[in-house]
């Protein structure tokens, strides 16, 4: 009897023991297994930024009584300037004022870009230290012209030079060209009674190589300066042009 006893606690005792046991149904186990293994591939993936390098936008001004544009609303004390000191050429912080200047041939009264020291180009930037600019063997002044049927041969970096110009015509010149070792460098359909002069020959862009600024007006009452760098060279050539300014002085 004692035995049958034992037998009926230990069975109810069993019986409670499950009932109390928290057990999930088959499906509800695999929904929760499903989503947490989902969970794993749900990732905020950061996207990578590709800075690319932008390539140099050159902008430049001569000392000169503007008309057509204002050069206050375009310099500024960021700016270099490739100037002469004695026989020796810099790059420099720029060294400038602005003035109103009166002109007899304008109905405004134009602004006028004033250098401080003997300065050939400012430039809104260069990749180059500022300092004493390596130059070619060539004299440069206000007479030195190309005009049609001249030739300047100069050295620079090791390298031999022939800047030539050509051109048809006399007063009124068609097909105003020059010619670098026999690649044309400017090509201007007409110009009328004025010359292109070289203002400078040596490497302006820090690459070893030659770059140049010339004086390209196609009318005597013009102003135009150009600057052609090696680094802005388009594909098997020697220099492309970076930059260009343009103004009037006509009565």
């Amino acid at each position: 009897m004692k035995k049958v006893k034992f037998l009926f606690f230990l069975l109810s005792l069993c019986m409670i023991l499950l009932s109390c046991t928290d057990k999930k149904p088959v499906s509800q186990v695999q929904e929760s297994s499903v989503q947490q293994e989902d969970s794993l591939f749900v990732k905020k993936v950061d996207s990578v930024k590709v800075v690319k390098k932008k390539p140099l936008t050159y902008k430049i001004l001569v000392p000169f009584n503007y008309r057509l544009c204002n050069p206050d609303t375009i310099i500024n004390r960021n700016w270099v300037e490739l100037y002469k000191d004695g026989k020796d050429y810099y790059v420099g912080k720029a060294r400038y004022s602005i003035e109103m200047r009166e002109d007899a041939c304008s109905s405004t009264i134009p602004t006028y870009l004033s250098e401080k020291r003997n300065t050939i180009l400012f430039v809104n930037q260069l990749p180059i230290k500022k300092g004493k600019v390596k130059i070619a063997d060539v004299a440069f002044s206000d007479s030195t012209y190309l005009e049609p049927g001249s030739v300047r041969n100069f050295t620079f970096a090791g390298k031999h030079y022939k800047l030539e110009a050509k051109a048809q015509g006399e007063s009124q010149l068609k097909n105003y060209t020059l010619l670098l070792n026999g690649e044309r460098v400017v090509r201007e359909a007409r110009v009328d009674g004025a010359s292109f002069a070289l203002l400078f020959a040596g490497d302006l862009d820090g690459d070893g190589k030659l770059d140049l600024v010339l004086s390209l007006p196609t009318d005597y009452e013009e102003l135009r300066v150009a600057l052609f760098l090696s680094s802005c060279a388009p594909p098997g050539l020697q220099m492309g042009k970076a930059a260009e300014i343009e103004d009037d002085f006509s009565c």
